[in-house]
């Protein structure tokens, strides 16, 4: 079985745009959740406040990445 790797992290902080029919509103925000289906591995779900939104990977745009240390 072959560790699969994700072009983000949870914790990872990003922007993407969102919106329809000419409305499109550029957002930041954080990672919270990767999609573990198969069919669906390029998906995280990003928190804005307080609302949730599942993105594409090739529509997030990586601003701060994680470390892999906690802090005390």
């Amino acid at each position: 079985m072959s560790k699969k790797y994700y072009s983000y992290n949870v914790g990872d902080l990003v922007e993407f745009v969102h919106g329809r029919l000419g409305a499109c509103i550029k957002r930041t925000g954080i990672v919270i959740e990767q999609s573990l289906k198969h069919t669906r591995d390029d998906m995280f779900k990003i928190r804005v406040g307080e609302k949730d939104y599942w993105m594409a990977a090739n529509q997030i745009t990586l601003l701060s990445s994680t470390d892999k240390t906690y802090s005390k």
